[in-house]
């Protein structure tokens, strides 16, 4: 077996904890906005401080190398079990940082432990266990709602270091420290030490990578997200798109797109304030995203547009999805701080087919064509891509009256009245809409 002097792996392990606890204090003072480096720098330093009383037994009161030391080590544990509850923004109980060193000092005054440095191993390693494997659960558990890469290999290193002193109850049980002796010569105590070491160095740089992940997922969450409406903007809204798409030509299915425009946006602005239109916006956001599914995407394009694609959605769907929204737009904003704002938004709509392959671009193209012509209808209205509106054939009765009176108003002003093709009003043959279709006239 490799021969370790426990004394020198004591002072290395204190050295190199001492300036992963700078490292990490250095961090935390780049990003304030993640607390728990400062927690685990502190639990370093703690660490520290506890581990070079423990190393100065002998020189130094038992009090101090015995019972402040060992509280200072379970206050580490302690403070990193914290500061893994505060990486996910969970509340850190203070009794629950506390509990193991209060423990400790309350039962290292039995006479089972002050007695005997054996009972005090596997009561330290007891305690030191349940924090570590604590720790590892909270850094296991906050993977939900952030899933950063780094969480798997720190948790499964807590683990393991947590299973390690649990296994040191049993080395204590196997091969005890005899009495009158310390720990620095018992064999099983150097690999323990080492192992101890090498789950610092692991875990601290861990903790490191998992604050730099955690940095990075914010700048590129803020980069993507629209800071008004909390929704995609139009880079990540078009990058998801495209991505849809590929994904689609492998299962094709029907797509539809959507744009939604604001009506007279900048005179809401204008008439109401800019704070208004924000909420304008806001309330646009909430009462689309209510209506849309899971699997529908949906970005701010710009200003007042905004783009939807609904996945596995046909016209009937899409238009009726447009409708509901347009609708619940007026009655959300019929009044907005005592102002009667009543907010509309124009739809245009465009439908790709199963058999189809435009890419995202041609598509929304064609659902902005239609959007203009939502626009130059009237505006507050959905209109489909490629939908002729039906034409509006007058009734018999309506055209024979017309005649009639330009047959008066001939009697009146010949000279002004317009031509008929025919000479003679009677010899005009009235003729139904079908029939006019049927013959093709």
């Amino acid at each position: 077996m490799l021969d370790l002097d426990v004394r020198t792996l004591f002072i290395v392990s204190i050295s190199v904890t001492t300036v992963l606890g700078f490292l990490l204090l250095f961090t935390w003072y780049q990003n304030r906005q993640i607390r728990s480096l400062g927690w685990w720098s502190a639990s370093h330093f703690v660490m520290c401080a506890g581990a070079g009383l423990l190393g100065a037994r002998g020189y130094i009161p038992d009090v101090l190398s015995i019972d402040i030391a060992n509280a200072l080590l379970l206050l580490s544990c302690g403070l990193a079990w914290g500061g893994a509850r505060l990486f996910d923004e969970r509340s850190v109980p203070v009794s629950g940082v506390l509990a193991g060193p209060i423990l400790w000092m309350l039962a290292s005054q039995l006479p089972l432990l002050s007695e005997s440095i054996n009972a005090r191993i596997m009561f330290s390693s007891a305690i030191i266990s349940v924090y570590t494997i604590g720790t590892g659960c909270e850094v296991w558990r906050g993977r939900v709602q952030e899933p950063l890469m780094s969480r798997w290999p720190l948790s499964v290193t807590f683990f393991v270091h947590g299973a390690v002193y649990a296994l040191r109850i049993w080395l204590v049980f196997a091969f005890p420290v005899a009495v009158g002796g310390t720990f620095y010569s018992v064999a099983w105590f150097s690999i323990i030490g080492l192992e101890s070491l090498l789950f610092l160095i692991i875990a601290s740089f861990m903790i490191l990578a998992m604050a730099k992940e955690r940095s990075e997922l914010v700048h590129k969450t803020n980069a993507m997200l629209d800071p008004l409406t909390n929704i995609p903007n139009r880079r990540a809204f078009l990058d998801v798109a495209m991505r849809r798409m590929r994904q689609r030509s492998r299962n094709p299915e029907p797509v539809t797109a959507l744009l939604f425009d604001l009506d007279h946006f900048k005179s809401v602005n204008d008439r109401f304030g800019h704070a208004v239109g924000d909420e304008v916006l806001r309330i646009f956001t909430a009462k689309a995203a209510a209506e849309f599914r899971s699997t529908d995407i949906m970005g701010r394009l710009g200003g007042e547009e905004f783009g939807a694609l609904l996945f596995g959605a046909g016209e009937g769907t899409a238009v009726g999805t447009a409708d509901r929204i347009r609708r619940a737009l007026m009655i959300a904003t019929a009044e907005i701080d005592g102002k009667h704002v009543d907010a509309t938004v124009s739809v245009g709509v465009a439908v790709l087919g199963t058999d189809s392959n435009e890419d995202v671009a041609e598509l929304l193209s064609r659902a902005d064509n239609a959007l203009y012509l939502a626009k130059e209808r009237g505006r507050n209205r959905v209109e489909v891509a490629g939908k002729l509106p039906p034409v509006v054939v007058p009734p018999v009765e309506e055209a024979q009256a017309a005649v009639a009176a330009i047959a008066a108003f001939r009697v009146v002003s010949p000279g002004l009245a317009p031509q008929l093709p025919a000479a003679n009003e009677d010899d005009i043959t009235w003729a139904e809409p079908q029939q006019l279709r049927a013959s093709g006239n």
